[in-house]
């Protein structure tokens, strides 16, 4: 909606506003964790996740720029899932640690797949009941954040201390910075820019949602077993195969022009597939190698660095699309990668 009101350049902005949200959330909830605990965290978070779906239901029915507040708003949610699965860690002993972040990160495939093939549906939903095709994905939202927020309700509480104190391991969570960076930072790009470009291919509202559906389950899906191979391999070595599978696909999409939409939907799966490693990679190095006391301070930092690279990745991408479509888009997310893999340093 936003791109066509205001132009394909301008299509990004939703979406980054989403991103900056999370990167604001890291920060905001970090510190209200810090000092309440991570149950009233998550449940702050969730709370500003409804107001904003709220906002953006009003933006889709009287003003394009509301959504953009809501999607921040919304972006300040999600950070509290994204931290959740640091708290899901804490249960399990070290050799453990890994499957925990990927079966917290699975959970949320049920949403994280649907939500995306419920585009149409929720559409023809809200035009039914005579509202704008956009607001029922957001009414959908809505009542999430709402059910999300009275199940955590009844969580126990739990107070998470900040210490100053502790001795870091710095090189570990710079290499994990780095690559968890990158490594959103092509898969946020790439995925971004895939519905502009498959819009401007002639594909529908509900083949671009499957499609996307599918680059989301590639995130979600197998983040147990990544979990596993954490567990078994090492995070480092996870985390650079995960970095170089999101090099690799974007590889491949230097030519989506020439790619069937089959082909398309198989390579934004290895895309969020690689995505996965590297998160579940990169979190096990923040879980293993920083002190407990440090860990949510360290774990926010990260997030927000992540995120906020992330904001910036989805601007730029819609621009790069509007000057050379999806090739000069991969182009710059490989270049990004090969630079990233060949300054790693050795073990």
């Amino acid at each position: 909606m936003f791109a066509r009101v205001f132009g394909d350049r301008w299509g990004g902005v939703p979406p980054t506003a989403g991103v900056l949200g999370v990167a604001a959330g890291s920060i905001g909830l970090t510190w209200l964790m810090g000092r309440t605990g991570r149950r009233s965290g998550l449940i702050a978070a969730y709370a500003v996740a409804a107001v904003g779906a709220g906002a953006a239901v009003a933006g889709a029915l009287v003003e394009p720029l509301l959504v953009v507040g809501g999607l921040f708003l919304l972006g300040v949610g999600n950070a509290g899932s994204q931290l959740a699965r640091y708290a899901g860690a804490e249960l399990y002993p070290a050799s453990r640690k890994g499957f925990a972040l990927g079966a917290v990160a699975w959970a949320g495939t049920i949403g994280a797949v649907g939500g995306p093939a419920m585009l149409a549906p929720t559409a023809a939903a809200a035009d039914t009941a005579g509202l704008p095709p956009l607001a029922g994905a957001f009414l959908l939202a809505l009542a999430a954040a709402v059910v999300a927020g009275l199940v955590t309700t009844g969580v126990q509480r739990s107070g998470t201390p900040v210490s100053r104190a502790g001795q870091r391991k710095q090189t570990p969570i710079r290499f994990a910075l780095v690559s968890m960076v990158v490594a959103h930072v092509v898969m946020v790009a790439l995925m971004v820019a895939a519905p502009l470009h498959m819009d401007h291919h002639g594909h529908g509202l509900g083949t671009v949602g499957t499609v996307i559906s599918l680059h989301v389950l590639g995130m979600y899906a197998l983040a147990p077993f990544n979990g596993y191979l954490t567990d078994r391999y090492g995070s480092r070595r996870v985390l650079v195969a995960g970095v170089s599978t999101v090099g690799a696909s974007a590889i491949v999409l230097v030519g989506a022009a020439h790619l069937s939409e089959a082909w398309f939907a198989v390579t934004l799966f290895a895309l969020g597939y690689g995505w996965s490693l590297s998160m579940v990679g990169g979190s096990a190095l923040l879980v293993r190698d920083v002190p407990p006391a440090e860990q949510l301070r360290v774990q926010g930092g990260v997030e927000a660095w992540v995120w906020g690279a992330a904001a910036l990745a989805t601007f730029t991408s819609t621009q790069l699309l509007a000057v050379g479509g999806y090739p000069l888009l991969a182009t710059v997310c490989v270049t990004l990668v090969a630079v990233t893999l060949l300054r790693r340093r050795p073990r």
